[in-house]
């Protein structure tokens, strides 16, 4: 499975998935997953280094190779 590529947004990330990783469980005072959608890789991967609310746990997700269909 091809790694993330910076400008893809999450919608596009998400195609490559199983819809079980949207099942997971977020963090509390983490943004839903359609306040994300259009967001891109490189700000999830920003914002989650800055540790902002559950975006850690959305790039661990969305870098999952298990949630890879």
């Amino acid at each position: 499975m091809p790694t993330n590529d910076d400008s893809e947004t999450v919608r596009e990330i998400l195609k490559r998935k199983k819809g079980s990783v949207k099942a997971a469980a977020l963090d509390p005072g983490s943004p839903s997953w359609d306040d994300i959608m259009d967001e891109t890789w490189a700000e999830i991967k920003e914002k989650a280094s800055r540790r902002v609310s559950g975006y850690k746990t959305f790039r661990k997700l969305l870098s999952d190779s298990g949630y890879d269909k």
